[in-house]
């Protein structure tokens, strides 16, 4: 196996436990201040996206920008969905 498929092999299994992660903690419950610490598997991989698969480190200049304001809008549309679970609030219903 050459070294670069070994390095997308790394970053397929960096993406799949990230994932992961993310699914195992929508199972759980979270204190309100822990809420946003719920973004961090999300950025992660999107930058692991940007950096391994789509090879945004040896792009022109041009090819920068555009990724990084690609990843702007995809952490705003990120932030954007994740504003329903980070101020839901769960009210206990009582029994009759």
């Amino acid at each position: 196996m050459s070294q670069a498929h070994r390095q997308l092999l790394l970053c397929w299994i960096g993406l799949l436990l990230l994932a992961a992660v993310q699914f195992g903690c929508a199972a759980l419950r979270f204190d309100r201040s822990y809420r946003p610490l719920l973004l961090l598997p999300s950025l992660i991989m999107a930058a692991l996206v940007a950096l391994q698969f789509m090879r945004v480190r040896h792009g022109i200049a041009i090819v920068r920008v555009f990724a990084v304001a690609g990843l702007f809008w995809l952490t705003i549309l990120l932030g954007l969905g994740m504003m329903d679970p980070m101020t839901r609030a769960i009210y206990p219903i009582a029994a009759e």
